[in-house]
């Protein structure tokens, strides 16, 4: 069984590890279509949760786009 890490945007911006605003998190989530980001998100309920090693590897993937 694999070990999958999945946080909410509030752990997202409070642990530190992300430069990311609550703001910026939420324009991520509302534009998740459009900015290919869709992968990394689950919905579970009315809630969002990023699935952690797919959201780095968007990061990565941004940086490389603007090169």
């Amino acid at each position: 069984m694999s070990n999958l890490e999945y946080w909410s945007p509030k752990q997202i911006v409070t642990s530190g590890k992300y430069p990311f605003s609550m703001g910026q998190i939420r324009h991520m989530l509302l534009y998740r279509h459009i900015n290919h980001l869709q992968n990394a998100v689950r919905k579970i309920g009315k809630r969002l949760y990023l699935r952690l090693d797919l959201f780095n590897a968007w990061i990565e993937q941004q940086a490389g786009d603007r090169r």
